[in-house]
């Protein structure tokens, strides 16, 4: 399975600035809603008027579409896409991936210039890239002292079983 797939807890320190990164976004940009899914399309955290049930089949269609783009960016010979438009008659959508990890959406409507939804969805990609370099550090922590504990309980087992 592709490693960046697999599910990281988040830890609740991050998740409170992650949310704070999206509240200001969507304040800055005047957005409806901004969303923080991983490239599954699971929800990580989202801020505005959304409806709780629209934005998890909005994440789950933006991670496919996300997906579609990668095909299309090695049909033309490109490494990926580092963001999508979408404009809509009322609404506009802006995507950005966050370290080829998590995609960051904002949904805007038509009285938003889209160079500034550019530039300051570049800032929060930038803070969301340091947010999710912590959160690998822990999961990569985790994984080592549970790898560990894990090993020395096993040896403990096998040497319980098979002692004379």
């Amino acid at each position: 399975m592709d490693p960046q797939l697999t599910s990281q807890i988040v830890p609740i320190e991050e998740i409170r600035q992650i949310e704070e990164c999206l509240a200001r976004l969507v304040e800055d940009t005047s957005g409806n809603y901004v969303l923080l899914l991983d490239k599954s399309g699971q929800v990580i955290a989202s801020q505005g008027d959304a409806n709780r049930q629209d934005i998890t089949a909005l994440g789950a269609l933006i991670a496919g579409t996300f997906a579609s783009s990668r095909e299309v960016a090695k049909l033309l010979r490109e490494k990926d896409f580092r963001s999508m438009f979408t404009q809509g008659v009322r609404d506009n959508i802006f995507l950005a991936l966050v370290e080829d990890q998590w995609i960051l959406c904002i949904i805007f409507n038509k009285g938003t210039h889209i160079g500034l939804v550019k530039v300051l969805t570049k800032k929060a990609t930038d803070a969301l890239a340091q947010v999710l370099e912590r959160v690998r550090e822990t999961h990569k922590a985790r994984e080592d002292v549970l790898g560990s504990s894990f090993r020395t309980s096993m040896e403990d087992t096998i040497d319980l079983l098979f002692r004379d």
